[in-house]
């Protein structure tokens, strides 16, 4: 009979047994649970964030507003000072005008029509006037019209009956519009209610008796 040995191969020795892995347990082996859902805000948030979001509308709204309306300003200033940039010279050549009309007056005083003299002067106080009337000045009417405070500047008052109270009577000073806007006001006179004459001691006293 034979008999087989055992091999080392066969038996592993002691100690070196491979320890086999353990089952998984059912817990470990699960998938992790789904998470719950977020849960909404309360209604109060909701409304805060919402007021708030109606506050920054309105307040881009206004700020957009404010800007247009700055631009359109700007652009008013840009095209006034555009339009009236010539506004100071003429302003400073109007004594030399009141001195032209002044000197006219004379000379109309004490020379004849034909007067060479006159005549010139005649004639370069009306170029002047055209060519400022080219930059838009015209003078302030003052023929009896009624006083008007942004064209007019009542220096003396005078009763008159027959024109009616607070009427220019007398231009002293030539005024001026520019474009429109007044830039030197007419110095006049204007007319004032008739004051009852003064009654005299024997009128006094005959109304007395009376």
């Amino acid at each position: 009979m034979t008999h087989h040995k055992n091999h080392p191969k066969d038996h592993p020795p002691p100690g070196d047994e491979t320890t086999a892995p353990a089952p998984a347990s059912p817990e470990a082996a699960a998938p992790p649970a789904p998470q719950s859902p977020l849960q909404p805000p309360p209604v109060e948030n909701v409304q805060s964030l919402r007021a708030e979001r109606d506050d920054l509308l309105a307040r881009l709204q206004r700020v957009s507003a404010e800007f247009v309306n700055y631009q359109k300003r700007a652009q008013r200033d840009i095209a006034q000072a555009r339009e009236f940039a010539n506004e100071e010279l003429i302003k400073a050549l109007l004594p030399i005008v009141d001195d032209m009309e002044r000197a006219l007056t004379v000379a109309r005083q004490n020379h004849a029509a034909d007067d060479p003299l006159r005549t010139g002067m005649e004639l370069v106080h009306d170029k002047a006037l055209q060519i400022l009337a080219r930059f838009g000045l015209t003078r302030i009417s003052t023929q009896q019209v009624p006083f008007d405070p942004e064209r007019h500047s009542a220096l003396m008052e005078q009763s008159s009956d027959q024109h009616p109270p607070r009427t220019v009577l007398q231009e002293l000073q030539a005024g001026y519009l520019l474009k429109g806007r007044t830039i030197r006001p007419a110095h006049v006179v204007v007319s004032k209610e008739s004051e009852p004459p003064a009654q005299t001691p024997d009128q006094d006293s005959k109304e007395g008796k009376g």
